[in-house]
């Protein structure tokens, strides 16, 4: 007889500095961070020297998805504020303080190029953050 677990969550919706962020935005890079820092120096005699670090802050994380121009433009003119720490609300539930890792954002437009697109047009879009606190 085997037992199956049921793990209920409650789903969040995600934010970026209160800006309401698309429920399925992705985090594409999130296991790619390592919180430690590693320098290996070869000595004279052919043994080596293995330093290991915490790495407290910079974790980048992107984040993609599709939303609105308007969305977009609102993201564009909070990318535009100079050594601006933000709260990101994840999905999940996780907060992070983060600052956009220039170039901090980029969209393109779903249904190409137009010269008077409209704020309900759907972008595609790329957040590039990195964590300043932990």
């Amino acid at each position: 007889m085997s037992k199956y677990v049921h793990q209920s969550f409650i789903v969040t919706t995600p934010t970026l500095d209160n800006l309401i962020l698309p429920d399925d935005v992705v985090w594409t890079d999130e296991l790619d961070f390592s919180p430690v820092a590693q320098t290996i120096t070869p000595t004279l005699t052919g043994a080596i020297i293995v330093e290991e670090n915490a790495v407290p802050a910079g974790r980048p994380i992107t984040l993609k998805g599709i939303a609105t121009l308007a969305l977009v433009k609102q993201l564009k003119t909070t990318e535009a504020l100079i050594n601006h720490q933000m709260p990101l609300v994840l999905s999940d539930g996780q907060t992070k303080t983060v600052i956009f890792k220039r170039p901090g954002v980029s969209a393109n437009s779903l249904i190409g190029d137009v010269s008077d697109p409209d704020i309900n047009d759907p972008y595609e879009f790329t957040l590039n953050l990195m964590e300043v606190a932990v």
